[in-house]
């Protein structure tokens, strides 16, 4: 899917088949922390795919369309739901059913016309919020999902300063193309988001700080991120890549674009150094498979 793609932190399972998550946060301020999502679905069709067999190969894909409250979601597993609901990654959720790598669901749900455009006209982070709050409703009533949160001491990454020092661009530097504008229209210009050229994925930032870059490197990297690089201000920059790892590569891949780990020494001038450090858990109390419809 070619043009631009908004993102939340999925699971790190989901990436691979996934096309487009619940739209990122695009915008920080005081009000939008401090806003509380109360939207849910009106109609939702929920149902487990029973034909789905690995050892021919599936499609997984989820979306909540961009500025809507339809979401779309083909065989994920209930791993894959947790992550696009509460933006956690497979490590972070606790108490996973012994299904979750069995079962695939097919969902599809929205709300009126009228949700659609109360949605429409939230900032980017009010939108990603309600969006989340859809889904987290939707498998409270139909998976009865019983969930709490724990702080627990574990393997994290902290971001550095390479050495050499950071290659960010000011706030902008990085004009916007005639394409972002295009898709963008009169919404607020995204902080962060990513954009599949068909070729490969970059990450692009018009003004974006090192929390927020933190939080998206979680989700790529599979375990918490924290800012340690000393650097306050926000940054336009271009993060082209292919995959997570150099190690995860096959020797033989004639594709020069970089890995995860190496594009961000050699074009952002950051790394990720393993740690020890609290981070927070998703704990699964209770979870059924779906009532069928």
């Amino acid at each position: 899917m070619a043009g631009l793609v908004a993102i939340a932190a999925p699971c790190a399972r989901g990436q691979a088949g996934a096309t487009g998550a619940a739209a990122a946060p695009a915008t920080s301020s005081t009000a939008d922390s401090e806003y509380v999502p109360t939207m849910t679905f009106d109609v939702a069709s929920v149902r487990e795919n029973k034909d789905a067999d690995l050892r021919s190969g599936i499609v997984m894909s989820g979306q909540s369309v961009p500025r809507t409250t339809t979401l779309r979601v083909t065989n994920f597993t209930i791993d894959n739901l947790l992550g696009m609901a509460y933006g956690v990654d497979f490590d972070q959720i606790v108490g996973a059913p012994k299904w979750h790598w069995t079962a695939y669901f097919v969902i599809d749900a929205k709300g009126d016309s009228e949700a659609d455009a109360k949605l429409a006209a939230m900032t980017g982070r009010q939108q990603w919020a309600e969006q989340q709050h859809m889904l987290q409703a939707l498998l409270e009533e139909r998976f009865k999902l019983k969930t709490h949160w724990e702080t627990i001491e574990g393997d994290i990454y902290n971001l550095v300063v390479a050495k050499g020092g950071p290659k960010l661009g000011a706030v902008g530097s990085i004009q916007l193309s005639e394409d972002e504008r295009k898709n963008i229209g009169d919404h607020p210009v995204p902080a962060l988001y990513q954009k599949n050229d068909g070729q490969g994925y970059d990450f692009v930032a018009h003004a974006c700080p090192m929390d927020q870059w933190a939080r998206m490197l979680a989700a790529m990297f599979g375990r918490p991120v924290i800012d340690k690089t000393g650097l306050t201000g926000k940054y336009d920059f271009v993060l082209k890549y292919k995959g997570r790892w150099d190690s995860d590569r096959p020797a033989d891949d004639p594709d020069p674009t970089l890995p995860m780990d190496q594009a961000l020494q050699q074009e952002l001038g950051l790394k990720v150094e393993p740690a020890k450090g609290p981070g927070r858990v998703l704990v699964i109390d209770h979870v059924e498979t779906p009532t069928a419809n």
